[in-house]
């Protein structure tokens, strides 16, 4: 409606102008020497709207043969990204089924047009890792460097894994010590740091990547204690025959870990190993079994070096009493009872024990019993129902 009333009042307005312009015809002169120029004045003004309209239409089809260009060029960019991107996902799909050589060539013509490579570089770095084509590898996390300073953390964790993988676990451990600052809870970086340790036995290391684990929340309360645990264990094992980094590495140990049955077994053993065993270990032997029973650990007990031997039966006796008949306490009390040449009581012990099933300990003890009393075609007999019980085991 607004459309037809402008029109109306255009038609309205021309007719109005003819009509003026008949009446008082007037006319333009203009002078540009040596030429002068009249013409009537309707027609100058008709010739400049023409001249008005025909800029406005080149202008418009100037504006319109640019648009069409941009648009060409945007076409062509587009066009351009989408092959890009189809590379690219045919390189991971490559990648992801173990066509190393395929996702390799894909990903690298995917970074031809890409506004964002890093993953086909970082892709194409585990491809050209899986090849062995190491050179090609470390070429390809430099242009991902390159063409992302930002992505510090995703291209230093690929080159970790590519560096572990290659067995170069100091370079690996070196390079995820650096990102561990960066990202102290990075449970990547943390993970791959504590395969790192464990395969270069490094302890230390390990022990110090505990609280980085806790804060971030890889190990809950149970697995934290048994990772400690197993830590405090490596230490001692590993300082077996030093008696006095022995009983440093004890002393340096949490409160909660020298009560841990498995951690004393280790501890105590390695100390009786070097001759360095006393009572205060049996005594810490006693005090811990008298809280929390472990058949482990009394066999450890039964294996120390015989200081107050009523003592120990007695010990000994009010266990079995509280523990009933375990093959453990009925081989220390028989070995006690040698020891003291009490051979009656020590022959029921180990009969006691061996109805149990066979032991070849037991066996093996009640062997040299009966040897010492000159029972050798029995002992004989032990040795061999030892030796049996032996090969049944490692069977």
């Amino acid at each position: 409606m607004q459309r037809l009333l402008v029109i109306l009042l255009v038609l309205i307005a021309s007719v109005f102008l003819s009509v003026y312009l008949t009446l008082r015809p007037g006319y333009l002169l203009v002078s540009f020497e040596p030429w002068v120029v009249q013409m009537p004045l309707w027609f100058a003004m008709l010739a400049l709207l023409t001249f008005l309209m025909l800029c406005y239409f080149l202008m418009n089809s100037v504006d319109r043969l640019t648009f069409l260009l941009y648009r060409f060029k945007i076409w062509r960019i587009k066009r351009g990204e989408h092959q890009s991107y189809s590379k690219t996902q045919q390189g991971m799909q490559a990648l992801i089924e173990g066509r190393w050589g395929k996702a390799e060539r894909l990903l690298m013509l995917g970074t031809e047009r890409s506004m964002e490579p890093l993953m086909n570089y970082l892709g194409a770095a585990r491809a050209a890792n899986a090849l062995r084509a190491f050179d090609r590898a470390d070429d390809y996390l430099r242009k991902a460097y390159e063409v992302a300073p930002n992505a510090e953390m995703a291209i230093g964790v690929t080159q970790a894994e590519l560096e572990y993988s290659q067995e170069k676990f100091q370079r690996a451990a070196a390079t995820l010590t650096h990102l561990l600052k960066l990202s102290p809870r990075h449970p990547r970086v943390l993970q791959l740091l504590e395969k790192i340790y464990v395969r270069l036995g490094d302890w230390r290391g390990l022990y110090s990547l505990l609280p980085h684990l806790r804060k971030a929340k890889l190990l809950n309360a149970e697995q934290a204690a048994q990772f400690e645990k197993n830590l405090q264990l490596e230490f001692l094992r590993a300082a077996q025959g030093n008696v006095a980094k022995l009983r440093h590495i004890w002393q340096e140990a949490p409160r909660a870990i020298r009560k841990n049955p498995d951690v004393i077994s280790v501890y105590v053993t390695a100390l009786w190993e070097g001759g360095e065993c006393t009572s205060v270990e049996e005594e810490l032997i006693r005090k811990t079994l008298k809280c929390d029973w472990q058949p482990a650990l009394a066999r450890v007990y039964g294996q120390l070096p015989i200081t107050n031997v009523n003592r120990q039966l007695v010990m000994v006796g009010a266990w079995l009493k509280l523990h009933g008949q375990q093959p453990v306490l009925l081989l220390i009390l028989g070995k006690l009872c040698a020891h003291a040449q009490l051979w009656g009581k020590a022959k029921d012990y180990f009969e006691r024990c061996l109805a149990l099933g066979p032991h070849p300990e037991a066996s093996l003890a009640y062997g040299d019993l009966l040897k010492q009393l000159d029972k050798k075609a029995e002992a004989l007999v032990q040795y061999q129902k030892g030796l049996s019980a032996v090969a049944l085991d490692y069977n």
